[in-house]
């Protein structure tokens, strides 16, 4: 799964919003999704809130509702140096 995030929204925010998507999918309240993951709920209301949120917490989210976290090479990395881009 790949999501898109757009300029006005941070990557927190927008990895909440999936998160969050999942939970109620499964019929589970933003407490209920608190509780599974060992977080307080107001973890979760701060980071909608604020959009900002430590790696810890957003993992154990996602772990609750089945997601992990991972991190992958960008394969457009050597075009987006040539197009002056990055850098």
């Amino acid at each position: 799964m790949t999501i898109l995030i757009s300029q006005n929204e941070s990557l927190a925010a927008s990895l909440m919003a999936e998160i969050l998507q999942h939970a109620k999918a499964r019929g589970w309240s933003q407490n209920a999704l608190a509780q599974r993951a060992s977080v307080p709920d107001s973890s979760i209301s701060r980071i909608k809130r604020s959009g900002r949120a430590d790696l810890d917490t957003l993992s154990k989210l996602a772990s609750a509702v089945g997601l992990r976290l991972t991190l992958l090479p960008d394969n457009d990395y050597p075009e987006k140096v040539n197009r002056g881009e990055l850098f």
